[in-house]
């Protein structure tokens, strides 16, 4: 049985993560991308355009050793 995980060797480690990339990356939904980012529990993204809106990749990686208690 195969489940869904998060791939965060996936996840690149500088530039920008398109929003639609997200749920899959972290293995939650997109309305729970969305929760996070308006409870301020994940960083805001950025508005790169009109159309585009992308997530900064470093401050994801840092998010994510925060939750793994790597950064103090």
């Amino acid at each position: 049985m195969h489940t869904s995980q998060p791939a965060s060797s996936a996840i690149p480690t500088s530039g920008y993560i398109r929003r639609f990339r997200m749920p899959e990356l972290l293995g939650v939904s997109m309305p729970t991308i969305d929760r996070w980012v308006k409870n301020g529990k994940l960083p805001r993204p950025i508005k790169l355009s009109d159309s585009v809106t992308a997530f900064d990749a470093v401050e994801i990686h840092n998010w994510l050793a925060e939750r793994r208690g790597k950064v103090a």
